[in-house]
């Protein structure tokens, strides 16, 4: 399914009229966002901030100019699945200022991106995608995977911009279908879905959490314990590739006699050599979208 062709274009401070910035937001491909109406807002912006003058780091909930600044870096290195097309590009020589953005207007790189992300999106706020991206730029340079944009992270994000270091994987999303029978895909900025198998999320009274989330941690194997739904303690040995996304939730394998209905303690449980594809697919900070129970994969656009 193809995108509406509705582009949000950010008023930066910029030469060109007004009437010729509409021009090319007619023309351009879809986006999810909208500034136009900042054109005949005659208020000050509050949101142009300079670096000094914002928090020194940067989280889900953050808004304004330095956050927006923060999208345009991110997806110039390959960790959003949409670029800003600058009308008048900057040199990445000169030292990134964070509180001011050039004039240019977003696009998606593919026209199926999936409807969990594009809802999420917003390039003025610091959202669980802001989030995903910062963890996946933090784990492919060494640094502490927390999803936070400290000074430290900014500073890594300026080096790498000058040097023209990108992404080292492609942009992922997992998608879990919770409608039965329940599958999970991944899915991919450019190709679509890449991988495809059954799946098994949380019985009722244990549920799999629905929304957009991130991994934040990953074992390749480890024991996994709790209560289960029974009220009964469990323990389990060497889980094979686990990738937490919420709480104690996880995408690893589990062997079972079927799959495809909900039976889990609330993760989401693979065939094993289906949880290896998928943990050599993601990574810390790939986001996890889980439809809500019921809801089948198709009437959420996930192709």
């Amino acid at each position: 399914m193809r995108d509406p062709r509705p582009v949000f274009v950010h008023l930066a401070r910029g030469l060109l009229s007004a009437s010729a910035l509409l021009c090319m937001w007619l023309s351009a491909p879809a986006c999810k966002g909208a500034a136009l109406a900042g054109l005949n807002d005659p208020r000050p912006s509050n949101t142009a901030l300079s670096d000094r003058s914002a928090p020194r780091v940067w989280t889900v909930g953050d808004r304004g100019e330095p956050i927006w600044a923060l999208h345009v870096a991110l997806a110039e290195l390959g960790y959003l699945p949409c670029r800003y097309r600058a009308v008048i590009p900057t040199d990445r020589l000169y030292a990134k200022n964070w509180a001011l953005v050039p004039m240019g207007y977003w696009t998606w790189n593919s026209p199926d991106v999936p409807l969990d992300v594009r809802r999420a999106w917003d390039p003025d706020q610091y959202t669980e995608i802001t989030k995903g991206a910062v963890m996946q730029f933090e784990a492919d340079h060494g640094l502490r995977v927390d999803g936070y944009t400290g000074p430290r992270v900014r500073r890594a994000i300026e080096l790498a911009r000058a040097l023209g270091l990108t992404a080292r994987n492609p942009y992922r999303t997992v998608l879990v279908d919770q409608a039965i029978p329940e599958r999970l895909r991944v899915w991919e900025d450019g190709r679509g879905v890449v991988f495809e198998t059954a799946c098994s999320t949380g019985v009722p009274n244990a549920p799999t959490q629905p929304g957009l989330h991130t991994i934040f941690l990953r074992n390749r194997e480890q024991t996994m314990q709790g209560i289960g739904p029974s009220g009964r303690p469990y323990r389990v040995e060497h889980v094979p590739y686990v990738s937490f996304f919420y709480g104690e939730q996880a995408i690893h394998g589990f062997e079972r006699p079927s799959y495809g209905k909900p039976q889990s303690a609330g993760c989401v449980e693979l065939p094993i050599q289906a949880a290896k594809r998928v943990w050599d697919l993601t990574g810390y900070g790939t986001l996890v979208a889980i439809s809500p129970l019921g809801i089948r994969g198709s009437e959420l656009d996930y192709s």
